[in-house]
């Protein structure tokens, strides 16, 4: 009996009720192919955003069946000969199925061209197994920043795209080494923005695939260039105008087939960088702990939800909070140390 227990459970263990799930997965090479810091970005994003994600590897894409696990999965910039090389049919086939039968694909950069049909780079022609977007990229677009150099473009936001619906008219963002994209005649697809700096050709489209979803982008809205919320130090010396991310936040509402919401109600706090708090986990699902220097005492944990109101305050008895009745969101915790308040972002997930 004991025997045919352990067996149960091993076989529990390894079935898809027992894997945790996920909103994206991220793809990842070791830094072979897939740009790291594009990687990073995207995942203090996805963080700011509240949404759960998870790194996935060539290996994993080849052997898992995604649309079990991941709701989108993302290709960051890179080069996506890496991609086409590491990835075999049967993760194209994966890939395939997890947008036909529902989820969606995020591809930006070199993401976006290895789910082409065909990348022309520098005139030379690259097939591409993938094949969602039934057309051409074609770059790099030396008239925006010769490559491989990088700086700013402007962008004209089509207006009509639901996507876009608390966009400004134009957006500026880092383009480096992108492509534009040539759709084949009778190819069904929507025009997020054109390229100001290149004859208006499309610079980040969206389209259905099967049941699923597609967001292509050329340039890196990613990159935080001015910030350091991104982790990166990637264009820092560059100004976008304002972030990018908000652009993001619709988008990935569009990816995950959410109503399309905005960014401008989550508050905007300093956040502390004092090595002398920690709160963790974090993310965080049930338990809030939080750590501080020996001597010092907490006199009070305020926190707000994405729109500011107040969902608890009080003086934890056990440096613990009880979070198992908040719902998945993002949340700003203000904690009152010795006379001192500090701000730290929390993000609830399932």
């Amino acid at each position: 009996m004991k025997k045919i227990c352990v067996f149960l459970l091993l076989l529990i263990a390894n079935s898809s009720f027992a894997q945790e799930q996920y909103d994206f997965a991220i793809y990842h090479d070791n830094n072979i192919g897939a740009w790291e810091d594009g990687i990073v970005a995207f995942e203090q994003f996805l963080n700011w955003k509240g949404v759960s994600h998870n790194r996935v590897t060539a290996q994993d894409v080849n052997t898992i069946i995604l649309k079990k696990i991941y709701k989108v999965i993302y290709f960051p910039g890179g080069d996506a000969d890496y991609y086409n090389a590491d990835i075999n049919s049967t993760g194209i086939q994966n890939i395939q199925e997890m947008i036909t039968e529902g989820n969606a694909y995020i591809g930006i950069c070199a993401g976006a061209e290895f789910a082409c049909d065909k990348l022309v780079w520098q005139g030379v022609t690259y097939d591409y197994p993938l094949n969602l977007f039934q057309g051409k990229s074609i770059g790099p677009i030396n008239e925006l920043a010769v490559w491989d150099n990088y700086d700013m473009t402007t962008l004209t936001m089509n207006l009509e795209n639901e996507i876009n619906q608390f966009e400004s008219e134009n957006e500026d963002m880092l383009y480096w080494g992108g492509s534009i994209f040539s759709p084949y005649s009778n190819t069904v697809f929507d025009t997020i923005a054109t390229f100001d700096g290149y004859y208006n050709r499309p610079a980040i489209i969206n389209f259905n695939y099967g049941n699923g979803r597609v967001l292509l982008i050329s340039p890196h809205p990613e990159i935080e260039e001015d910030s350091d919320r991104d982790k990166t130090n990637v264009a820092q010396e560059l100004n976008d105008n304002g972030s990018d991310w908000n652009f993001l936040w619709a988008a990935t509402d569009w990816l995950l087939g959410n109503s399309i919401s905005t960014s401008n109600n989550v508050p905007n706090f300093s956040y502390s960088c004092n090595q002398n708090i920690k709160i963790y986990p974090n993310p965080a699902n049930k338990i809030l702990n939080i750590a501080i220097n020996h001597g010092q005492e907490i006199e009070r944990v305020v926190i707000y939800n994405q729109i500011g109101q107040i969902v608890l305050s009080e003086k934890p008895k056990n440096k613990s909070i009880d979070l198992s009745c908040f719902p998945k969101g993002i949340y700003i915790v203000e904690i009152e140390i010795n006379g001192i308040n500090y701000i730290e972002k929390l993000i609830i997930s399932d």
